[in-house]
C-alpha cells in the first residue's frame, strides 16, 4: 500500500515512551510528523488522518490501562480506515488491558490496527526496577518491530478488512487513585513556573504554581525531577512502602511481546 506520512501520536511524561516510539519509527520508510501529547493542552489539537497515513500510537501503561489523560485528546481523533500500530511501555509489572483498550479506542475512530507491541522498560517511579531499560538488546527488538511494520505496509494492498487480535480483558482493570502526590515547600519555591509548564495533566496552574489539583495528578513525578529548587517532593514513607510492594510484583527480566 502506498503511504503518505508517518504520524507519531504519543504520551510520554518522562521520555521513555518517546524514546521507544522514535526507535520504532526508524525502521519505517516514511517522513514523520510528531504529536507529543505529554504537555497539557487546553485546546485539543486536530488529529485527523487520511487513509494513506500511517499512525503510531504510543503510551506508558498506568495500572494496566491507557492513561485517561491520553484518551481525552481522542475527542478530535479521526481516521478513514487509517492503518496504525500500537506501542505500550510498562515498568516490568504487566500491561494487562492496555493494548486492548487502546486498540478498541482507535478502532472506534476509524483506524485499522496492523501491529501492536508491549515493551518492558525502567519503572517510572522505582528506577531500580528494570534499570536502564530499554537496553541495547531491547532497542534491537524495538527497531525490528518497526522493520516488520514497514514490511507489512509494503506487502498489503489494503487494510480495510484487517483485524489484529491483542491480549486484554473486558471489563478493563479498575484504576486506583494516585498515592504519590507531590507536596510543595513554599519556602523553597520561587514560582519559576517550570513545573506548571511541564505538567502533563495541567494539575499545576501557571498563575499559581505553589498550588496543585490533586485530582488531576497522575504521580508521574515530572515536577519533582525537574524542580531546580528541590521544592517538590513525595513522602519517603510512601516511597519505601511502594518500593517494597513493587519489588514483589515486578520482574526486571520481562521480554517484549509483539503482535503482527
Amino acid at each position: 500500500m502506498k503511504m503518505n506520512e508517518l504520524k507519531l501520536v504519543y504520551f510520554s511524561p518522562n521520555g521513555t515512551t518517546r524514546r521507544v516510539i522514535m526507535e520504532v519509527a526508524k525502521g519505517i520508510e516514511l517522513k514523520s510528523v510528531s504529536y507529543d501529547l505529554s504537555i497539557h493542552k487546553e485546546k485539543k489539537p486536530s488529529l485527523n488522518f487520511k487513509e494513506n497515513d500511517f499512525v503510531l500510537f504510543g503510551i506508558p501503561v498506568y495500572s494496566g490501562r491507557v492513561p485517561a489523560i491520553f484518551l481525552e485528546y481522542f475527542e478530535t481523533l479521526q481516521g478513514k480506515d487509517t492503518p496504525c500500530a500500537l506501542v505500550a511501555t510498562y515498568g516490568c509489572r504487566a500491561y494487562e488491558d492496555a493494548l486492548l483498550e487502546l486498540k478498541t479506542e482507535v478502532q472506534k475512530r476509524g483506524f485499522k490496527v496492523i501491529g501492536a507491541a508491549a515493551f518492558p522498560t525502567e519503572h517510572s517511579l522505582m528506577r531500580s526496577i528494570g534499570m536502564s531499560r530499554p537496553n541495547k538488546t531491547d532497542l534491537k527488538t524495538i527497531a525490528d518491530y518497526g522493520v516488520q511494520l514497514n514490511r507489512r505496509l509494503k506487502q498489503e494492498a489494503s487494510f480495510k478488512d484487517f483485524d489484529l487480535p491483542v491480549p486484554g480483558n473486558e471489563p478493563y482493570r479498575k484504576v486506583g487513585k494516585s498515592t504519590l502526590i507531590p507536596k510543595v515547600d513554599v519556602t523553597l519555591c520561587t514560582e519559576c513556573k517550570n513545573c506548571a509548564k511541564l505538567c502533563p495533566t495541567g494539575a499545576i496552574r501557571v498563575d499559581a504554581p505553589k498550588k496543585m489539583d490533586k485530582t488531576k495528578c497522575i504521580s508521574c513525578l515530572k515536577c519533582v525531577r525537574n524542580c531546580k529548587q528541590h521544592a517538590r517532593s513525595v513522602s519517603n514513607f510512601k516511597l519505601r512502602a511502594l518500593h517494597k510492594k513493587l519489588n514483589k510484583m515486578c520482574d526486571s527480566s520481562k521480554e517484549a511481546e509483539i503482535f503482527m
